[in-house]
């Protein structure tokens, strides 16, 4: 599941539109705010460009922002 907090920071941090994310990742902004908010899932090639645009290069930050089993399906606490 995606940590949605952590994935928004990092959009937040990166100054780069949602609208301009989806199209590098070939999906509609509807769809990329389904996946943030955890209710469909990103695919693998989807989470690396993500991670290309957004400068997450560290294995743990992935981890912990796309692959997160502990976080509520919603995000909130």
């Amino acid at each position: 599941m995606v940590n949605t907090l952590l994935l928004e920071q990092a959009i937040a941090e990166s100054g780069k539109k949602k609208t301009y994310l989806a199209d590098k990742c070939g999906i509609s902004r509807h769809s990329l705010a389904n996946k943030i908010n955890n209710r469909t899932e990103f695919t693998w090639p989807q989470v690396r460009v993500l991670c290309a645009e957004l400068g997450i290069k560290q294995f743990d930050s992935v981890d912990a922002i796309f692959f997160n089993q502990g976080v509520p399906k919603n995000g909130n606490n």
